[in-house]
């Protein structure tokens, strides 16, 4: 079985911190860019 100890979380809890922040900084950066995409695209339609 696992056994999980505070010795075993003191590794385990800062990776499992750090995939989470990578997983919110993707999800942001694509949201970002998708917002920002639209914008460009609107600005080059009414330079048309």
């Amino acid at each position: 079985m696992l056994n999980i100890d505070k010795y075993s979380m003191i590794s385990f809890a800062p990776s499992i911190a750090i995939v989470a922040a990578m997983l919110v900084m993707t999800f942001l950066g694509v949201r970002f860019l998708k917002r920002e995409i639209a914008k460009d695209a609107a600005r080059a339609q009414q330079k048309k």
